[in-house]
């Protein structure tokens, strides 16, 4: 679904807006808004918004988790993989996304519940703890496979979770504590994480409880309206076919008169403008919570991540949905440290707003095709596809199956390209963004495919040219030194 050449990436803002490498430190929004003399004029609210980790603080993050078994052990015989890890190992903190569930299928009591048009994550038990060895802190959970086995695989990914030591937020028995930040006590400070997802199955949404209703359990989901711009012909044309449509129902039918500005057919709204494109309308009241728990967290942190799982993308496919950059710089201004998107499995393009960093896209970091059990109603959704590729579709197994829903979507070297990106911290703003190509080992059999490695330098090249493409219109400066990407502050 995302497979295709990146195409250069083009910001919501003019480049007169976007930053340079790394821009001065701007003024909050909130800050300018409030009124200071009702505050202790030794605690200002703005005070509290500040970053204040120690100095040197370095963030290390990466992108999509799915991870199914553990993977500590390849680190003896896989020097790639090992040079991987010791990058996580030597970071403050490290964050990633958890895209699976960790249950124990031999004892769980829950049911699959991804639908017939998605695979149905799985991760072993081990996983958990695996993770910590890997060198992770903080995990986000909001996303399109929070719920794939239901409440009950939300609830034992949890406890698992937790019995690891590792920090996750975006999950809960409610809204409310779904949106809440979670906290990691780094050895350089108190790091919160505020998780949320605009790509998600909508009965996987937390709901708060009202009246004799309780809230539902599931993930922090931002609600997105989409719009599909359309020019002034296609518009034209869009209503010749609703008036053929009315008129074959009896209706009566308007003749002559200029386009309409909106217009809702086929399930799908159209706005008029200039040219293709698609807009996207952030539910109010999820943003003002989702800001609200931004700010509470970073009240009570040193540093806070905001994050997000969103597959929506422009019109062209390959850059971010418009409405990323406003939210992205409306965490920044509610109090976030770093903003991160993950979820479209390739690699998006970077930004650096009010001194604070913004990746649209990390891609994968672990993709384990080795995914069992799924769902049994993926395996009769996909039963035609199966009998042509089988001459006896009944030996077809869930590996069979993954590998021909990959063959479509999946099949091509940037789903297996990504980085590590870590961020160093000084003085209130980051000071240095190290870019660590990675290589997941596209072709590998399924045991090898899918494990992060330091890539090569004949590898590693092509994977940083491709984001000094993409986010170079966003003011974006990257420079590559010794097979590292590396993006500095004015004067260093």
């Amino acid at each position: 679904m995302f497979a295709g050449r990146i195409r250069i990436a083009r910001p919501l803002a003019t480049l007169s807006l976007a930053c340079s490498a790394l821009a001065p430190v701007a003024i909050h929004a909130a800050d300018e808004i409030e009124r200071q003399d009702s505050f202790d004029p030794k605690r200002p609210p703005a005070a509290e918004l500040q970053i204040s980790v120690g100095e040197g603080f370095t963030l290390a993050a990466v992108g999509d988790c799915i991870i199914s078994r553990p993977l500590s052990q390849k680190r003896a015989s896989d020097a790639g993989f090992d040079d991987a890890v010791q990058i996580l190992l030597g970071s403050d903190a490290t964050f990633g996304n958890l895209e699976t569930t960790i249950l124990d299928i031999r004892n769980f009591e829950g049911f699959p519940d991804s639908g017939a048009e998605d695979w149905g994550l799985a991760s072993l038990p081990a996983v958990a703890g695996d993770l910590s060895a890997l060198g992770f802190d903080l995990l986000s959970r909001a996303n399109n496979h929070s719920l794939d086995w239901g409440i009950a695989g939300m609830r034992e990914t949890s406890r698992r979770l937790d019995e690891a030591g590792l920090v996750h937020a975006g999950v809960g028995e409610n809204r409310g504590l779904a949106r809440a930040p979670q906290y990691f006590e780094s050895q350089k400070g108190r790091v919160a994480l505020v998780s949320m997802a605009s790509s998600y199955k909508p009965s996987s949404a937390a709901s708060p409880a009202r009246g004799s209703t309780a809230g539902r359990p599931g993930l922090n989901a931002l609600r997105l309206e989409r719009f599909s711009v359309v020019p002034p012909e296609t518009m034209t044309a869009l209503v010749a076919i609703q008036r053929a449509m009315d008129g074959a129902r009896g209706k009566d039918v308007e003749t002559g008169g200029t386009p309409p500005t909106e217009l809702s057919l086929f399930e799908t709204e159209f706005r008029l403008g200039e040219i293709f494109a698609y807009r996207y309308e952030m539910n109010e009241l999820d943003l003002a919570e989702i800001l609200a728990s931004i700010r509470l967290g970073k009240q009570h942190a040193d540093f806070l991540v905001a994050t997000i799982h969103a597959h929506e993308s422009a019109f062209d496919e390959d850059s971010p949905g418009d409405f990323l950059q406003e939210l992205a710089r409306r965490a920044i201004d509610a109090g976030a440290d770093a903003f991160i998107a993950h979820g479209i499995h390739h690699l998006g393009p970077i930004e650096v707003y009010a001194g604070k960093p913004i990746f649209y896209g990390l891609s994968n970091f672990f993709w384990s095709d080795a995914q069992e059990p799924l769902d049994p109603i993926l395996h009769e959704t996909h039963a035609a596809r199966i009998a042509e590729a089988f001459a006896n579709p009944a030996t077809a197994t869930d590996a069979d199956l993954t590998a021909l829903l990959n063959a479509t979507g999946f099949n091509n070297e940037q789903t297996f390209q990504s980085i590590i990106a870590v961020s160093r911290f000084e003085n209130g703003r980051v000071a240095e963004i190290r870019l660590h190509p990675i290589d997941l080992g596209y072709g590998l059999r399924i045991p090898d495919s899918g494990v992060p490695r330091l890539a090569s330098p004949a590898k590693g090249r092509p994977i940083l040219e491709r984001l000094i493409e993409i986010s170079t219109p966003y003011g974006t400066r990257i420079a590559i030194r010794n097979g590292i990407g590396v993006i500095r502050a004015e004067g260093r």
